[in-house]
């Protein structure tokens, strides 16, 4: 499932960088199209791997500043796991739609899934409190019960 997101983005892009006072420069922007051209959650070395593998020169430096920039301003979502490591995915909604994530901590499988009635019941929270949700962000850590868990000693 490569190249999900067109460049049509691209104009969200440069305007979120410009935001940051970052120039749109064509490494910045390859790493958008890199990151937002899978569905996969990938963690930064996984990235910077792919970004060489296309020949794509970008500083270690570069990615970290650009990744928490894109997740400061909602296009990219940042998963923490268990043992600290952090793996981010895209997050347009029309391509990806919203979802949250259980994380198994034996295993890593990460299981994605949406249940309107969570949103419903933040947002019935929220109005009570005289709020609005504008962002949100579900992580929940589990553990496999099958057979079928990658580290399952059954």
């Amino acid at each position: 499932m490569e190249n999900l997101i067109p460049c049509r983005f691209h104009v969200e892009v440069e305007s979120v960088l410009k935001a940051e006072g970052l120039r749109a420069t064509k490494q910045r922007l390859d790493i958008w199209d890199e990151l937002s051209g899978t569905n996969k959650h990938r963690d930064i070395e996984t990235i910077l791997e792919s970004l060489e593998k296309k020949k794509i020169n970008v500083s270690r430096a570069t990615l970290y500043r650009t990744i928490d920039v894109f997740v400061k301003h909602n296009l990219l979502k940042k998963l923490t796991l268990d043992d600290g490591r952090f793996l981010y995915e895209h997050n347009k909604k029309s391509i990806s739609p919203e979802h949250d994530h259980i994380v198994c901590q034996d295993c890593g499988e990460i299981f994605e899934f949406f249940d309107s009635s969570i949103s419903k019941i933040e947002d019935k929270i929220a109005k009570n409190l005289n709020l609005k949700v504008t962002t949100r962000v579900h992580q929940l850590s589990a553990v496999c019960t099958g057979s079928e868990c990658k580290n399952s000693k059954n």
